[in-house]
């Protein structure tokens, strides 16, 4: 009996012990870690994990709130992007169109169709601007049986050359059609004049721009052609045999102090089947092939010669086709415009 009332006390005694101590073996929670006191219970975790919990709390609203922030940041210099973006493309395709109605006012001071088409059994023009308007043009007019013809290299491409083009153009038809110049040598001299009128290039002598020209004059009935160049030569096929005719080295239009005479008229006598060429320096000048060097004018009177016998269509054809084989996929770099007679 005293046994029985031994061990009662006994455990009696334990569990009000374990009563007691109950706060020290219950686990600690998240309450208890970040709004009680730790101190309380009896863990094996030091008491520093607190402020680390608080640590990483602090840092992922930190991170949270930073994100946020960027996110709002990125999202309104997207939609500014975009709006100067749609306002970027609302200006090219302006300026783009403008600059394509241009192109038809340029094409307008190219020879008529009425004469093309008179002179399309002898005549050939291969024409292929860099860009939407071009710095290169080609003119022609027929007074009788004289036929007048020329290629014009203006200073630069594009949007530039295409304005220098109108000043030459207009110049060219002042000096022949009612200055009733006729001596290629005059015409040029005269359009010098003009074009340094329009350019006011004596007032500022730091402008440089002005023409390459090649002009002929060809008497339908005789055969008799005349030239006169700036820095643009004549080619000329006459029995298979190649002949270049060397221009003056100077320019129309621009300042030049060390020339004081217009550029030389040449006299040539053609043949039934004899041809010639004027054309710009944009071909030969062309970077392509295997090695991405210039197309060069020697390769260009050769290719010229080759085809000689070719009608003025399939020559005009037979040109693109080796400038395209040339260029490749590389970028043109400069007007193109070769023209060519074939009595």
């Amino acid at each position: 009996m005293k046994a029985k009332l031994i061990v009662l006390i006994c455990v009696m005694s334990f569990s009000l012990s374990l009563q007691a101590d109950e706060h020290f073996k219950k686990h600690i929670g998240f309450s208890e870690t970040f709004f009680g006191s730790e101190e309380d219970y009896q863990v094996c975790y030091p008491k520093d994990h607190k402020n680390f919990f608080y640590s990483i709390i602090g840092f992922a609203l930190l991170s949270t709130t930073l994100g946020f922030f960027i996110i709002r940041i990125k999202t309104k210099s997207n939609k500014l992007l975009k709006e100067k973006n749609a306002i970027i493309e609302e200006k090219n395709h302006d300026m783009v169109s403008s600059i394509t109605y241009a192109r038809r006012i340029q094409n307008s001071i190219l020879p008529s169709k009425n004469l093309l088409n008179e002179l399309s059994n002898n005549l050939f023009v291969f024409y292929k601007p860099k860009d939407i308007v071009s710095g290169d043009f080609y003119w022609a007019h027929k007074d009788g049986e004289n036929l007048y013809m020329a290629v014009v290299d203006c200073t630069g491409h594009g949007v530039p050359g295409a304005f220098l083009s109108l000043v030459g153009k207009y110049s060219l038809d002042k000096a022949v059609k009612e200055d009733h110049r006729t001596n290629p040598s005059e015409i040029l001299d005269k359009m010098n004049e003009y074009v340094k009128g329009a350019l006011q290039q004596e007032e500022n002598k730091e402008l440089r721009d002005g023409m390459e020209v090649a002009f002929c004059k060809l008497n339908t009935k005789t055969g008799e052609l005349e030239y006169a160049g700036a820095n643009l030569s004549l080619l000329v096929i006459s029995k298979g045999e190649i002949e270049e005719v060397k221009s003056s080295k100077c320019t129309v239009g621009s300042v030049q102090e060390h020339v004081i005479e217009a550029p030389k008229t040449h006299k040539i006598q053609l043949e039934k089947g004899d041809s010639f060429y004027v054309f710009s320096d944009g071909f030969a000048d062309q970077m392509g092939g295997k090695l991405n060097k210039k197309y060069k004018s020697v390769n260009l009177k050769s290719f010229i010669k080759a085809t000689a016998k070719e009608t003025p269509q399939s020559h005009c054809m037979l040109l693109s086709k080796e400038l395209e084989q040339w260029r490749g996929n590389y970028e043109q770099v400069d007007d193109v415009c070769v023209m060519g007679y074939k009595l």
